[in-house]
């Protein structure tokens, strides 16, 4: 048969490509054509998405280099150890008097995305941090398996014993060598806990024991799932209780302790329990027998104290004045224990925070090294172990006389003596003494600071958080502090501090390891307040943007009274200084409903309305901000912006009217502040303050139409009362969190009317303090039960004020943690105005109220006595309208800030924490002040029923 031309021309080109690519050869199978030669070059084949410069980087075999076998080995050793490629060949080509490096590889694929199918009892972002293996990363059989594992040892610790895990790969992308990794996993069902048995412990009572664990038996009220984190967690729990009960060899054994799966019914095998056994070793009872605490004086071979802290006493200084950090009685002051306990039980939990004191003491002063020495040692509470002690002159030597002497008083030999006579239920017991030994050793000095978890966050984000760095003397109370301020910026979800060793022993090393949270919020919700009224918003941000801790946020609000958008960026530090810079543009619209108006000719028992008008504004604001002194911050905010008043209801007051006609203002504001925030968590705080003073300058030098100054002093404080381990007595780590908290709160603001710097303004055509910028108080914002027309407001009050003073105490008792507490509240607030300041008919009234109120008594006796005294509805009233409406009672001074002019409030209901929409629920009774101390509050008797007070959103004043 003959081949054809084209077959031919095919067959040739094929031929002389294979004679191209036979140019290189496997250096494994030609090591003596290429060995003990130059290397001309190094390239690379075959790899997608690991860089030539990387794989470069791992290998020894470089350019110029001589080919060794050794070379050969120990780069093809490493580069198989390193996980990336399954298959690898190094080749070699002539290259003169030299050879060329090639290295053929393939890649394994690399994790596009990772797919948990059929999780549903476990949330599965906590299984993608948990699993070694990552998106983005080289899929190994190791990870895999390793995977599985951690998976399967999640859903047994949540209770799912039978859970099993298969695994699947996507067909691999071939342009990008990725894959998509699928764990399908089959939960099975949660197994409950039948039993708890607990066996060997012959004083303390098995319902005392089963109280403290974690694990429960299932029933009506428990669902009894068991879990081995659980189990193991109630292990160590139970020796724990045991020690605090003074059974301090107390132990749980191993013989014995187990958990076993069964069937509830054996016969029809329909169900799965777990039978729990604990097998305690409890030993003997201790009792506690004193503390003796001293400095180890040991001496060095130049004659110095070795164990003494160095700084404050350099070789050479005289004995008489060698000064440790601490002195006893101040370390002494710290301890739980202390000389009135003994004869009590020895508290094992107690005695490990006492020791626990020592070390934080030093801690704070950066002698992180200091070690607490304890020695224990055990007298019997008998006649002769007493009495060995008591006749201390047998002894046989003038220091072993000097020695029990000694003892006798360190081992409260006299205070175990009245013990043995006064209680017989104690002969026999042991007592421990623990003598404190205390090694101040050197300073710590900080010596790398290493942040492991952050994939987003820059670590310069979080380096400016410490306040300190390395080379700094260690002080756990700037540790400890900039743990919270790290936390407190909202990127993790976990901040923790570990300590290792350093390079000597004067050094240490800290390891901060986060988890990072989602930062980007995009929300849509309602707000609802009793002056604000009810809107619904969209707000979009971003907290972190790209990792830099700059914020970006953007608002818009819409409802029947309010409109509101408004744009905003933060940089926290500007140029990584701790100055923070925040520009910002808003757009507001909003509805103000002002005081009513008598539309009849009796204004003592006239008919009245309200009236309204809109007043829109648009502006801009740039301000800075500088942190300083660990929990200072001062701030300054420049703000102007342009206002019209439209839309007014047909009742509304001439001084709006006025308004409305002026149109367009502008108003210039500068805002001074300075600021102090030590609460540990800002998000759910429990304990701290946070204090703010600001004082704003309107117009005057900065122009505008407005003209006043403010001044705004709010303090916040947060005490944690207790948690409901009830002081320690429920042995229970996880209601820690469940702190019974009580906030206490005053916010106050003063204006003080101002006049312009640069041109004459008709106060009375054009108000220097506008309505706008007048303060109101009621509703769910500020004095919960109240209304800002309220009718034991006085008539000023409801056209709102200058100044306005508020207090409210909060006690919060969790019933989640996280999501719900019940509230126990105490409202108290008053207004004031600067009645010398009343201009138009305000100012005629002011100044001829008393004459008024005398001519309509003089006038109409008895009219005006039932308008004092009694309502519409002929019940008796607290106080004369007369009263309540003296401007006298209204001026801002010393005298009026008395408890007689304030509007009190209590009550009770729950705070919702839901993301995004926070709802507030109470239930608030108005109070008012007695001025008996006996009953200084009571019940106003014509409006004492609960007003149902509902809010969304934390809006406070």
């Amino acid at each position: 048969m003959k081949l054809k031309k084209s077959h031919l021309l095919l067959l040739f080109v094929i031929c002389f490509a294979m004679l191209g690519v036979a140019q290189w050869h496997s250096l494994y199978s030609n090591r003596t054509s290429y060995l003990d030669r130059r290397i001309t070059s190094v390239e690379f084949v075959g790899n997608i998405n690991t860089a030539s410069s990387d794989i470069l980087d791992m290998i020894d075999m470089k350019k110029d280099m001589v080919l060794t076998q050794e070379l050969l080995d120990a780069d093809m050793k490493t580069l198989f150890q390193s996980g990336y490629f399954f298959q690898i060949d190094i080749q070699g080509e002539n290259d003169g008097d030299g050879v060329k490096v090639r290295i053929v590889v393939k890649e394994r694929p690399r994790v596009k995305d990772i797919d948990f199918i059929g999780a549903d009892e476990v949330f599965p972002s906590d299984l993608r941090e948990k699993i070694p293996l990552k998106e983005n990363e080289i899929i190994t059989p190791k990870k895999v398996q390793l995977s599985k594992e951690v998976i399967l040892k999640k859903y047994r610790d949540e209770g799912f014993f039978l859970a099993y895990v298969r695994f699947e790969l996507d067909p691999v992308d071939p342009d990008t060598n990725t894959v998509k990794v699928k764990f399908i996993i089959d939960e099975g069902e949660e197994i409950p806990v039948s039993k708890i048995n607990i066996f060997g412990n012959n004083e303390i009572d098995t319902f005392e024991i089963q109280g403290i664990l974690d694990l429960k038996e299932s029933g009506i009220i428990e669902s009894g799932v068991f879990k081995e984190s659980a189990f193991e967690t109630d292990k160590q729990k139970i020796v724990g209780y045991l020690k605090s009960r003074g059974y301090v060899d107390a132990e749980i054994s191993n013989d014995g302790t187990n958990w076993e799966i069964k069937w509830e019914n054996s016969k029809k095998k329909d169900k799965r329990v777990v039978i729990v056994n604990y097998k305690i070793v409890e030993g003997e009872q201790y009792f506690y027998n004193g503390y003796t605490t001293s400095h180890d004086m040991t001496l060095a071979p130049n004659n110095m104290p070795l164990y003494l802290n160095k700084e404050s006493n350099p070789v050479g200084t005289p004995p008489e004045e060698w000064k440790p950090v601490y002195e006893l009685k101040y370390l002494k002051n710290q301890f739980e224990f202390t000389d009135n306990d003994i004869g009590e039980v020895f508290d094992e939990s107690k005695f490990q925070k006492d020791r626990g004191s020592i070390n934080e003491s030093y801690s704070a002063k950066g002698y992180l090294f200091a070690q607490v020495i304890p020695r224990r040692k055990i007298i019997e509470l008998s006649e002769e172990s007493i009495g060995r002690y008591e006749n201390c002159q047998k002894r046989s030597s003038p220091e072993s006389v000097k020695d029990c002497e000694e003892e006798f008083q360190r081992l409260n030999i006299p205070k175990l003596r009245k013990l043995y006579e006064s209680n017989k239920n104690l002969h026999g017991k042991k007592f421990i003494h623990v003598d404190f030994t205390i090694r101040e050793n050197n300073l710590a000095f900080v010596e790398n600071i290493i942040i492991k978890g952050n994939k987003k966050t820059l670590d310069r984000v979080i380096r400016r958080e410490l306040l300190f760095k390395p080379g700094d003397l260690f002080n756990s109370t700037l540790v400890n502090r900039s743990r919270e301020r790290i936390f407190n910026l909202g990127y993790f979800k976990e901040v923790n501090f570990n300590m290792r060793p350093g390079s000597d022993e004067t050094k240490m090393n800290l390891i901060i390891e986060l988890v990072e949270q989602p930062t980007g919020t995009v929300s849509m919700g309602g707000g609802y307040g009793t002056i604000t009224g009810f809107s619904i918003f969209t707000q979009l941000g971003e907290n972190n943007l790209n990792g830099s801790g700059q914020q970006i946020n953007g608002r818009i609000e819409f409802g029947p009274i309010r409109r509101f958008l408004q744009l905003s960026w933060t940089e926290p530090w500007f140029n990584d200084k701790p100055w923070s810079l925040t520009l910002s543009a808003f757009y507001s619209s909003r509805t103000l409903f002002v005081g009513a108006t008598s539309i009849t000719e009796n204004n003592n028992q006239g008919i009245k309305e309200a009236a309204s008008y809109e007043r829109a504004g648009v502006g801009v604001s740039a301000g800075i901000g500088h942190r300083f002194l660990i929990n200072w911050t001062h701030f300054h905010r420049y703000s102007p912006s342009f206002f019209a008043s439209t839309r007014p209801s047909s009742l509304v007051s001439d001084q709006v009217l006025a308004e409305v006609n002026r149109g367009w203002q502008f108003r210039s504001q500068m805002t001074n502040g300075i600021a102090y925030d030590n609460r540990d968590n800002v998000f759910n705080s429990t304990q701290g303050f946070n204090l703010i003073f600001s004082v704003d300058n309107v117009g005057q030098y900065l122009g505008g139409e407005s003209h006043f100054d403010q001044f705004s002093p709010i303090l916040e404080y947060y005490q944690n009362w207790f948690d409901y381990t009830f002081f320690g007595l429920i042995r229970k780590n996880a209601l820690r969190r469940w702190r019974v908290v009580q906030q206490f709160r005053t916010s106050s603001v003063f204006t003080f009317e101002r006049a312009p710097k640069y041109r004459n303004q008709d106060k009375e055509k054009i108000p220097y303090i506008q309505v706008q910028d007048r303060l109101f108080l009621g509703g769910y914002e500020s004095l919960r039960g109240w209304f800002f027309d309220d009718k034991y407001y006085p008539d000023e009050w409801k056209n709102g004020a200058a100044s306005r003073i508020l207090f409210t105490s909060e006690l919060r008792f969790p019933i989640e943690p996280s999501l719900l507490w019940f509230v126990i509240f105490f409202d108290a607030g008053a207004m004031y105005e600067e009645v010398n300041k009343a201009i138009g008919e305000r100012k005629e009234s002011f100044k001829n109220y008393d004459s008024i109120v005398t001519n309509q008594r003089y006038s109409d006796p008895s009219g005006a006595y039932i308008f004092e005294n009694f309502n519409s509805n002929g019940q008796k009233i607290p106080i004369s309208p007369y009263e309540l409406n003296d401007p006298d009672r209204l001026v801002l001074s010393g005298r009026n800030i008395s408890l007689q002019n304030f509007k009190y409030s209590w009550g009770f209901g729950l705070r919702i924490q839901i993301p995004v929409l926070p709802l507030r629920i109470y239930f608030a009774q108005k109070i008012r002040y007695t001025g008996d101390s006996e009953h200084p509050f009571s019940v106003y008797p014509d409006t004492n029923a609960f007003q149902f007070v509902f809010g969304i959103g934390d809006l406070r004043f």
